[in-house]
Order: structure tokens, then C-alpha cells, then sequence
């Protein structure tokens, strides 16, 4: 909601400087211009302030430490796949998968040491590619993954704004889903009781809002899972580096992952 405000002020600040150049322009010229072309001028400039800040703010995200790319390379355990629409992380399980939708203007890469981890422990793992790393530009993207593979329980998942889109799409396809699994993220809509729910956050987060994160309970199901990893933060459940106004974590990144695999395996044999 916070994010919905602040694109409202932003396009209404961008439309009053629009409105006020327009004005200036036509008082230079001398030329006073009629009411409804100056509005018109200055929506069009509005316009295009707004899709040049919506632009350079999507170009500016967190890239995948090199470090998460060796496991493109691993012989050992599961193996990685560029497949249409992201990552297949392919181990040993045939029965379980996983779809994770990545954290807001985060690197798609950043998430494969995760996958890796699940995948290694019989859930295979798909991670899907969003347009300008955006989930909310794609909240099917596990069609593709669901319509082409074949799995008895399907699990659907992401970290941050991922999450909440993930959480989305799960609660307008309860008879496809099975589960759904949030790193520091919540759902908007309820949930239907029908389907799991794995929760899991970082005790030194900042940035997942508490108190949204509570009230947002509501939406949860009937039964759920909740985990707080002691110490872990909100960045690391990728490979990207430290996230501005996060908190500093008191584990590694290797142990928060690690921990957060074990959960989201433990979870998929309770539902699978």
C-alpha cells in the first residue's frame, strides 16, 4: 500500500512541475495559452517524467554476487537448467517443485545457491526470470512451469514483493497449488485453508514491516508454519549483497540458506 502512496505523491509532484514549466514556457513566449492546452502539455510532460523515473528506478537493482554463479557450474548434486522462463534446478525428487518468484529488483542468479540447497533434498526447484525483476509485471509466470512439467504437489513461493505476488497467485489457483512459501513476505488476499503455508523471516530484518507482517495474519490459513531465523536478515536469503536498510545479520548467508532449505523441505513432506 506504502508503494501504491508513494507512485500517487510521486505522479502528482511530476504533474505540478509539469503544470508550472508549462506555464513559465508560455509567459516567456507571451503567449498566454488556453487552460485545457496547458493541462494537456503538462499531463503529456507528466507522462514522460514519470516513464523516465520509472526507468532509471527499474535500471538501478542489486546484481548477483559472482560467487552464486559457481553453482552453474557444480557437478555435484542438482543440476541447473536455462529453461523458457528462468531456472530448472533438477535433484533427485520427482514427486515435489518448488516455482520462486525472485525479491524485487534482485538479479533472477541471486537465488540459485537456495534453489541448489531444496533441489539437493528431493524438491525441485523452478526460478522464474520477471520482466525489469519485477514480479508484479508477472504474476503467471508459473503457468509455464506448472502447464509443462509434471508434479503430484506443487509448491509456489518467493522472497520479499515476490513472496506477496507468489502468495497472489496461489490464492487464485488453490486447486494447483499445494503450498506456498514466503521469505520475509506476507499475503494480501486470504488464503484458502485448503493450502499451506510456510513462513519464514530473519529476526534482524528491517525492512519486512512487523506490523504489516501481523495484520497480514489474517490472510494466512487456518494452519501454518511459522520460522524466525536467529539472526539471519532480509538480504540473505539471496546471493546479492547487503540491502539498503536492512539489517546487519549475526549468521552468514551460507547458514541463513541453510536453514531456510531445511524448513522448505521439512514443509513440502508435511504437505507432499
Amino acid at each position: 500500500m506504502k508503494y501504491i502512496i508513494l507512485s500517487i505523491l510521486a505522479v502528482m509532484v511530476m504533474f505540478g512541475i509539469s503544470f508550472v514549466v508549462t506555464g513559465v514556457i508560455s509567459k516567456r513566449l507571451k503567449k498566454k495559452l488556453p487552460r485545457f492546452l496547458q493541462f494537456l502539455i503538462s499531463l503529456l510532460g507528466c507522462l514522460l517524467l514519470s516513464f523516465v523515473a520509472g526507468f532509471v528506478y527499474l535500471s538501478i537493482h542489486y546484481s548477483v554476487q559472482e560467487e552464486a554463479l559457481e553453482v552453474l557450474s557444480d557437478p555435484a548434486g542438482a543440476i541447473i537448467t536455462r529453461i523458457d522462463g528462468g531456472y530448472f534446478v533438477d535433484g533427485s525428487g520427482e514427486t515435489v517443485a518448488l516455482i520462486f518468484y525472485p525479491g524485487a529488483k534482485v538479479d533472477t542468479e541471486a537465488y540459485l545457491p537456495l534453489m541448489k540447497q531444496i533441489a539437493d533434498n528431493d524438491v525441485d526447484c523452478f526460478l522464474a526470470d520477471m520482466p525489469m525483476r519485477m514480479a508484479i509485471f508477472d504474476k503467471n509466470a508459473a503457468d509455464k512451469f506448472i502447464t509443462n512439467y509434471n508434479y503430484d504437489c506443487w509448491m509456489i513461493g518467493g522472497h520479499s514483493m515476490g513472496g506477496m505476488v507468489a502468495a497472489k497467485y496461489a490464492k487464485e489457483h488453490p486447486d494447483m497449488i499445494d503450498g506456498v512459501v514466503l521469505l520475509a513476505a506476507y499475503p494480501t488476499e486470504k488464503l484458502s485453508d485448503s493450502t499451506g503455508l510456510l513462513s519464514v523471516y530473519g529476526t534482524e530484518d528491517k525492512i519486512l514491516d512487523r506490523k504489516q507482517y501481523d495484520d497480514a495474519k489474517k490472510f494466512f490459513p487456518s494452519h501454518y508454519t511459522q520460522i524466525a531465523i536467529v539472526g539471519g536478515n532480509h538480504s540473505q536469503f539471496g546471493n546479492y549483497g547487503f540491502q539498503s536498510g536492512d539489517g546487519v545479520a549475526n549468521i552468514t548467508t551460507r547458514e541463513e540458506q541453510t536453514q531456510t532449505a531445511f524448513a522448505i523441505v521439512s514443509f513440502s513432506k508435511e504437505i507432499g
